[in-house]
Parts: C-alpha cells; structure tokens; sequence
C-alpha cells in the first residue's frame, strides 16, 4: 500500500472510532426477583447495605421498586442502570399498598413538641388541615376539658408546627384532615 493510502485508511479508521459513542459504565441487566412497593413514608436508597453509606436516591410512598437480590434486612434494587440497597423492613406487597391507598394512615415526618402541664387534666382534641406537601396550614381546637384556654392554644401552636410525610394515593399527593388528641 502506498504511504498516502496508509495515512488515508487511518484517517478514516481514526474518523469513524470518534463517531462511536463512548460507554464508561455498566449496565446491570439482571431481572428483578421480585417487586415490591415503597411502603414507609420514604425508601432511602443508599450504595451499600449499611445506614452510613452514602444516598444514591429517596422513593416515595407508594412508588414501585425492582428487587435484585435478598441479603436478609437489606435488599438490593434497581437504581438507574445499577443497583443500590434499602432496608426491606421499608418495603410492602401489592396487597398491602392497595390497602393502604384505601385507607391511608398520616404519619409526621416532624412530631409537634409536647406541650407539659403537669397539674393538668383532661384533654386537649384538635383538627389539622394538611396540605399535599404534608404542611399543617390551619388547626382548629374542637374540644377542650383542661380548662386553659392557653394551655389549648399551646398545643394548637404545636401541632401547627408540626410536618407530615405526604399521602401519596395512585401516585398523587393528597391534602388530608388529621385529629390530634392530647391528654393531661
């Protein structure tokens, strides 16, 4: 071949190399054991079995996730193109996600602050408007039979500072009424 010919075909072997895409990672094609539903009001999902690892991503409530493998209280799952692991006590069947969405149960993401009065007694019973992000935006004091006024109020405020994982129901979130009772 002559020299011109040489350069030529390398330059065109060169050309056609750079057009190709580049893969730097793999992708993990086994198939899912099972499947199973985010059943805790969010799965962390982090890049080894253990609480110290680092966060690869969050599943809301509801939301399916792919099992790869059962390694006892930890399973591994499908996590963009590899996996990842999240606690399997966190994790429900389809049964058991189908009853929740019938009947959801709230869940605070932040406790209100207990409200102490030791020489109290009776009870304290409020009702709590919850936004779809799980924000209480208004709380209504319904009952009352410590006989304090402020003492009332005190808890209100508490509760109206409290936070909710949202309800997630067929993958909408939804605002919701929650009854608080305190008593003394």
């Amino acid at each position: 071949m002559m020299p011109a010919m040489k350069h030529l075909a390398v330059l065109l072997l060169l050309t056609a190399c750079a057009n190709e895409p580049v893969v730097t990672g793999t992708v993990d094609a086994r198939e899912p054991i099972s499947v199973m539903y985010v059943g805790a009001p969010e799965l962390v999902v982090r890049e080894q079995p253990n609480d110290s690892a680092p966060v690869v991503s969050t599943y809301l409530n509801g939301e399916a996730v792919s099992i790869l493998a059962d390694k006892g209280e930890w399973v591994e799952v499908r996590a963009g193109d590899g996996s990842a692991w999240a606690k399997k006590a966190d994790l429900t069947t389809a049964e058991k996600k189908v009853e929740a969405e019938t009947d959801p149960q709230p869940k605070f993401k932040v406790m209100p602050l207990p409200v102490s009065a030791p020489s109290a007694r009776g009870e304290v019973y409020l009702e709590a408007d919850v936004n779809s992000d799980g924000e209480v935006t208004d709380v209504r004091i319904i009952t009352n039979t410590t006989g304090s006024s402020a003492l009332a109020q005190q808890n209100a405020d508490a509760l109206r500072n409290g936070k909710f994982y949202p309800i997630v129901i067929k993958g909408e979130r939804k605002k919701f009424k929650y009854y608080h009772r305190v008593t003394y």
